[in-house]
């Protein structure tokens, strides 16, 4: 009898140590942009294409010039807080009153050459972040966009923008997404709302894509912005 309980006792610490240990898991210091020295009132545009750092995260700013001058894509730090879209340009880069906390947050659009990603200085699950609006999206949404199909009207019941979040890992996409409604019909984000990426699971890369229903012969023609802060941020408490 003896015998047999040492056998299952040595057999029980083999299974043991046969079990492959959970990995600690990594913990993002949050991007909220605060470390970053921006004149009040004014956006961070970079000398050439590069990366911001804030918390564990590296945001890509794609700075292209030609004939036309110097455009900026990608990831644009800003402090502005004025709600008001005043056209030709003059307020795309402000959200609804300013950043979720702080003062500082970051706009983006698209890059037409794709150098507009986010890295993460150590892979992990990054649990979210907060999203927002900007004043020419909102202006596009409430008054039209002057471009699309039907004659650039307003947002009907049928209409979307819609921001889609994917994520790499070792250079190899994971197999989740993260969808989010900036706008669904008549209604769209107002005000600062928390956006979960923790179904992305680990990732040491991010990208964003911005869809919409309204389009022309050139492709989408709702504004391709919208502001976030505080990446890396957890849920809030209910």
């Amino acid at each position: 009898m003896k015998k047999q309980l040492f056998l299952v006792a040595a057999l029980a610490l083999v299974f043991a140590a046969c079990e492959k240990k959970e990995e600690p898991q990594v913990t993002v210091q949050v991007a909220d942009f605060e470390n970053l020295e921006i004149a009040s009132e004014s956006v961070m545009h970079l000398t050439e294409t590069g990366f911001i750092t804030s918390g564990d995260f590296q945001l890509q700013q794609d700075v292209s010039t030609s004939e036309w001058g110097t455009y900026y894509f990608g990831n644009v730090p800003t402090n502005l807080t004025s709600s008001e879209y005043k056209g030709d340009f003059q307020n795309d880069m402000s959200t609804a009153g300013g950043a979720h906390s702080g003062n500082n947050f970051v706009v983006w659009t698209g890059s037409y050459t794709g150098l507009d990603i986010v890295r993460l200085n150590t892979a992990a699950e990054v649990p979210g972040m907060y999203v927002c609006n900007t004043p020419w999206v909102v202006d596009a949404i409430l008054n039209g966009d002057g471009m699309s199909d039907d004659e650039g009207a307003p947002f009907g019941e049928n209409d979307y923008f819609l921001l889609t979040v994917t994520g790499s890992l070792n250079g190899s996409a994971v197999n989740s997404k993260v969808e989010f409604y900036l706008a669904q019909g008549k209604d769209y984000v107002k005000d600062w709302t928390f956006v979960d990426l923790s179904t992305l699971g680990t990732v040491d890369q991010l990208q964003f894509a911005l869809t919409s229903s309204k389009k022309n012969t050139h492709g989408m023609t709702t504004p391709a912005y919208f502001a976030l802060d505080d990446l890396g941020a957890k849920a809030p408490a209910k």
